[in-house]
């Protein structure tokens, strides 16, 4: 019995036999490399399958809800490249995810967990930012991902930002700049195409491009000056890919209300006239609400193609995939002249392929043993013990009780993955030693009943805000006579929300690895080496740290 989303697919074709929008075989074959999909599921999908071998689509992305584990993700990308090559593709199929490390990573449990941008950034030494990157990338190539959605070369400038945040190195131009090139360098080395995200810049925003269309209103100057200074840097150093964002620029774009994806000012006349680009140009995912719920994503993805773009990114939806390739064919059998676009799009993409890929150089099977080794791991710990930042001096005695406060929420922003029962926290601690309670609901009192039977209290924050309860909590502990320690497991700017006495530690992200090189300093197991590679504000005037 066929699934809805396969007569879907029948119908599609049917429609286009009876329209007369039939493309001969090398438009279909050139068209299906420009397309970059997506599906649910651990294992192929007729929806996925019949997109390989009947429109030859030649990019696909992967997400958490396809990976279950390396040998799961192996399989499954052997498989897909099974399809492609008995469909004859010239080029094995580019399978990227976004492996950010830190808050946004889409490989299993069983992969190497690795320090993400601001811990980097905070380590002051962009060589450990190679080092993770050719980690990163041999751990992909062996199971069988060849293609990277990063590195964020975006300056997190705005405090308030809610999709960047501790996915960039930090808020300086230069600094970040270098970091990026390390890290898109060491993954390169090690045969991971990559993409710098996101263009022109989304660093200093207030709102989530996932859920609507945000504006940056920065001058021209002021965008070379700080912005885009990481992308030329790259962009020299030989960048393979630049993402687009979903970001309204009025100083490149006279429509005020046209992202820079769909912009061919942002996309042509900027990138590829004034900074040089001549690499491959991908969009993000169209299916976000500033584009699917302005312009729709099947005709998202004809503008960006108009605009310049390369590669158009539909992640999710079997029914928008099948539209946006409608869309495409009446575009492509009904005026000849975007066939010049569709030739010049498919040369870089395939020109990139070539660089990168071959039928004869897939991953083995045996490579997946040295996914997630000691040896990584161990590499992996000595960096966050860099990266990770300590203000203050109280530490923790290994020989008393600690009672330990942790937030329940678990997601950031919609670019991070929901991950049901993480808790870090707990992982790290003798259980003997410590007493954990999650943080569900507004219960001051029974909270502070608990705290007075301790005398070492950690609260580990996520994203404070002025008057926020975690706030309220950490003062009325201080009121109480306690001094309690402060991690904070993700957004750094939470340092600014605490009395200036109180010791505070910053993880960057709320993961085992880091957490765990925290609670090592604070024990005096280990160090804590980093410096804030953002500036911190107190209510009432700035501190600088």
């Amino acid at each position: 019995m066929r699934g809805q989303g396969i007569d879907f697919y029948y119908t599609f074709l049917s429609n286009v036999k009876k329209e007369g929008m039939v493309m001969n075989e090398d438009q279909r074959r050139k068209l299906g490399q420009l397309f970059v999909f997506g599906f649910n599921g651990t294992t192929v999908t007729p929806g996925i399958k019949q997109m390989i071998q009947e429109h030859f689509i030649g990019n696909i992305i992967l997400f958490s809800r396809n990976i279950k584990n390396k040998k799961q993700l192996f399989e499954l990308t052997t498989q897909l490249q099974r399809l492609a090559k008995e469909a004859g593709h010239e080029r094995p199929l580019a399978i990227c995810v976004d492996q950010e490390n830190g808050a946004v990573r889409r490989l299993g449990d069983d992969t190497t967990m690795l320090p993400g941008a601001m811990l980097l950034g905070a380590t002051n030494e962009p060589s450990y930012a190679k080092e993770v990157g050719k980690l990163t990338a041999k751990e992909m190539t062996a199971l069988g991902v060849n293609w990277n959605l990063a590195p964020v070369v975006d300056i997190n400038n705005n405090p308030e930002n809610p999709v960047i945040g501790v996915r960039s190195f930090g808020e300086n131009p230069v600094k970040v700049a270098a970091f990026s090139q390390a890290i898109m360098q060491g993954m390169q080395d090690e045969g991971v195409m990559t993409t710098l995200k996101h263009f022109p810049g989304h660093g200093d925003t207030n709102v989530d491009s996932h859920h609507a269309l945000p504006i940056i209103e920065h001058s021209s100057k002021r965008l070379f000056e700080v912005e885009l200074v990481p992308f030329q840097a790259c962009i020299k150093a030989g960048a393979d890919m630049v993402m687009s964002a979903h970001v309204v620029f009025p100083a490149f774009e006279s429509n005020s209300t046209l992202p820079a994806t769909l912009s061919k000012q942002v996309i042509t006349d900027l990138l590829r006239q004034t900074l040089g680009f001549d690499g491959v140009v991908v969009t993000d995912c169209l299916e976000m609400d500033a584009i699917a719920g302005t312009v729709g994503t099947a005709q998202g993805a004809f503008q960006a193609f108009q605009a310049g773009a390369d590669l158009l990114m539909v992640s999710h939806r079997f029914e928008r995939q099948q539209e946006t390739i409608d869309v495409f064919t009446k575009k492509l059998v009904t005026d000849q002249s975007i066939n010049k676009r569709l030739e010049d799009s498919y040369k870089r993409v395939i020109q990139l392929k070539e660089r990168y890929l071959t039928w004869a150089q897939l991953p083995q099977v045996d490579g997946i043993d040295g996914v997630g080794s000691l040896e990584h791991r161990e590499r992996a710990a000595s960096i966050y013990e860099k990266g990770i930042t300590a203000i203050g001096e109280r530490r923790l005695d290994e020989t008393k009780p600690v009672l330990v406060f942790y937030p329940e929420t678990s997601k950031q922003s919609l670019a991070e993955d929901p991950r049901k029962g993480e808790r870090p926290i707990e992982a790290v601690l003798d259980k003997q030693l410590a007493a954990f309670v999650p943080i569900k609901e507004r219960e001051l009192d029974r909270y502070l009943t608990l705290a007075a039977s301790y005398e070492q209290i950690i609260v580990a924050s996520r994203s404070m805000e002025e008057g926020s309860f975690q706030q309220i909590f950490i003062r009325e502990l201080v009121q109480r006579g306690h001094e309690p320690i402060v991690i904070g497991t993700q957004n750094p700017y939470d340092y600014g929300f605490i009395p200036e006495n109180l010791t505070y530690v910053s993880t960057y992200e709320h993961t085992e690895p880091a957490i765990k090189a925290a609670f090592n300093f604070l024990y005096e197991k280990g160090e804590a080496q980093g410096v804030f590679p953002v500036t911190m504000h107190r209510k009432g005037g700035g501190v600088g740290i």
